[in-house]
Order: C-alpha cells, then sequence, then structure tokens
C-alpha cells in the first residue's frame, strides 16, 4: 500500500517509510518545522519535492562562507546586500521556509526568496551578521546555500510572473477590440464566424499565460491531497465559462473578452501580492 509523507509527499510504500515519512530525514525535518512554529509550510506546500535522503546537496563549507562574508564586508556602508544561489527548492512553501529561516537570525535586516531563480537576497548589518549560522541553520533543513554571491546584474529585469500578466493584457485588450468591433461596428451577419475564431483565440492564449499558474498549484496540491487556496481562482473561472456557455443574453465576443478580464484581474492580483511580499 502506497502512503503520502508527511514532510515530502512523496508516495512510499509502507514497509520502507519511516512511520507516516518516507525516510528518517524527512521525519526530523518535519519535527523541526514543527517544534519551531512553521507549520504554516505545509499550507503553502502544492507540491512533492524530493525526499531529503535523496537531496544531492554538497556538504556545508563554513569556511567558505565565512570567506565570502569578509569580501562583501570590504566594501563601505553600513549594511551588505548580496545575492545568494541555494539549493533544494522545489515550492513556494520552500522559498517561504527560506525566508522564515533567514529572518530569525540575529543582524539580518531583510530576506527574499526567489523560487522561480532558486536564489535568496539578504540584507544584513555589518559586523551583526553570520552568514555561516543562517548556512548551517538551512542545512539542517535540507537547503543548501552556495557561497559564492551572484552578480545582481545578472538577475532578469522582468520576473516571469510579470511577463505573463503583460502577455495576459495584451490579448484581453484584444478581447475588447474584437467585442467592440462586432457590437458596433459590423452587421451581425459579417464576418461572424471570424470574429468568433479570433476571439476564441484571445481567450485560449489567455487561459494558457495567465490562468495555467492557478490551475497548475491547484492539480498538484490535488495529487498531495492537500487544500490549496488557488481552488477559488479556479473555481471561479470554471464557474464564469459555465454561465457563459449557457446564457444566450450576453454575446460571444463580449463573453469572452469578459472571462479574459477575469483572468487578468486575478493575475494582476496575484503579481501585486508578490510585489507587496517583497517590499
Amino acid at each position: 500500500m502506497l502512503n503520502l509523507c508527511r514532510h515530502c509527499a512523496t508516495a512510499y510504500i509502507q514497509d520502507s517509510g519511516v512511520g507516516e515519512f518516507c525516510c528518517s530525514g524527512c521525519q526530523q525535518v518535519y519535527l523541526l518545522i514543527k517544534d519551531g512554529g512553521m507549520g504554516d509550510f505545509y499550507r503553502l506546500q502544492d507540491r512533492a519535492s524530493l525526499p531529503v535522503k535523496d537531496r544531492r546537496l554538497d556538504d556545508i563549507d563554513i569556511d567558505a562562507l565565512r570567506a565570502a562574508q569578509r569580501r562583501v564586508e570590504s566594501s563601505g556602508g553600513e549594511s551588505v546586500e548580496v545575492v545568494f544561489e541555494i539549493q533544494g527548492m522545489s515550492c513556494v512553501a520552500c522559498a517561504w521556509l527560506s525566508e522564515r529561516l533567514a529572518k530569525n537570525q540575529t543582524g539580518l535586516i531583510e530576506a527574499t526568496a526567489s523560487l522561480s531563480r532558486h536564489t535568496l537576497t539578504l540584507h544584513w548589518k555589518r559586523g551583526a551578521f553570520d552568514l555561516s549560522e543562517l548556512g548551517l541553520e538551512l542545512f539542517k533543513f535540507g537547503y543548501h546555500l552556495r557561497s559564492t554571491p551572484k552578480d545582481p546584474r545578472s538577475e532578469p529585469r522582468i520576473s516571469p510572473l510579470f511577463l505573463r500578466l503583460l502577455l495576459s493584457l495584451v490579448f484581453t485588450s484584444n478581447a475588447l477590440l474584437l467585442a467592440a468591433f462586432s457590437e458596433y461596428v459590423i452587421r451581425k451577419d459579417e464576418f461572424v464566424t471570424l470574429l468568433h475564431l479570433l476571439s476564441m483565440a484571445c481567450l485560449c492564449f489567455t487561459l494558457l499565460l495567465g490562468a495555467a499558474p492557478f490551475f497548475l498549484s491547484a492539480y498538484r496540491a490535488a495529487k498531495i491531497r492537500r487544500l490549496h487556496s488557488d481552488w477559488l481562482p479556479v473555481a471561479m473561472i470554471i464557474a464564469s465559462i459555465g454561465y457563459f456557455s449557457f446564457v444566450d443574453s450576453v454575446g460571444f465576443s463580449l463573453a469572452v473578452f469578459l472571462l479574459s478580464g477575469l483572468v487578468s484581474v486575478l493575475i494582476t492580483a496575484r503579481w501585486l501580492g508578490a510585489l507587496l511580499a517583497k517590499r
């Protein structure tokens, strides 16, 4: 019989596991998270991750981390801001936990984890923060902090989420133009099929770009038997599609625009939430 590990959500055979966990490493990390009052990790978790025993993490080099801290602090200023690569992050919960562990460290001003770039941006007071101590703390939870800082200029200026938002707005604007054109410019018997095809194409692209993150998160959470907050926007999108499918009073092009607009509003709200979380 297959069970799901309480920590990494990986399926395992009962005889090969350790109680409710697939390995002793996941059991230890689970207890650390619970004892540290960080149980929200499992509320945010939306997909299965590698078991702790299978994560290929290099042994942490304390001396290298201390040397890296001395190098970055050699420049002037009361505080330092550096970007480090971090191994082991696989979902939003991992990014949240990495930030939480970093913010618990003495002397740290701000910490921001990026799941898409697998980085941890640290801003600390000079002489009041110990980078090696953070590295050890992260390693206990299955994450490895690289000792070589990344060049901030190598980071992309536009986040993947913001790019999704821009493209969704573009196709939603096209859907609006098509709806206005079909309503006020042409007669009902002219180019109706072509307009409908163009409107449907705009809707499909908007759903692929804007709605995909919500559906993927909800689907991954369902696979590991977790209730994800993205089920609400998914339900809104599905209910809207069902409503416009059975209501004839709304024109086809207008219905497509309203659906595209709903997706754009949802992806905009997610982008704003991520932006506010960083600040």
